[in-house]
């Protein structure tokens, strides 16, 4: 009786563990969308993946982003950032300006974009 007892107790104190692991996860998971805003930045003269490539690059070298998805066909780059780390519009186009690019439209969300090619 109590061998069974133990190993019940056992198995309730590891599925408390397992859900108190799982229920911060979750809760982080969800901070951090919060504070993501995502960006979509139309590059004008992106003719070939070395191109998208380098531009790229560029983009990620921005302080707080988190990710960059070139879509070339479209000229179009969606990036997903640090809402206390946004960057400003005068600082995309500087980096595409002197990347040899022209910017075009850029747009601010706090919902992901729909990328896909």
């Amino acid at each position: 009786m109590k061998n069974a007892s133990y190993k019940l107790s056992i198995v309730s104190f590891l599925a408390f563990i397992i859900l108190f692991f799982m229920s911060d996860t979750i809760n982080a998971q969800t901070n951090t969308s919060q504070e993501l805003v995502y960006i979509s930045v139309e590059i004008k003269g992106l003719a070939c993946p070395f191109c998208a490539f380098g531009m790229e690059k560029e983009l990620k070298t921005i302080s707080g982003v988190d990710s960059v998805h070139i879509e070339l066909k479209k000229g179009l780059a969606f990036i997903t950032t640090q809402i206390k780390q946004q960057p400003t519009r005068e600082g995309l186009e500087k980096i595409i300006i002197d990347a040899g690019f022209t910017p075009g439209k850029i747009e601010y969300s706090d919902i992901p974009f729909l990328n896909k090619e």
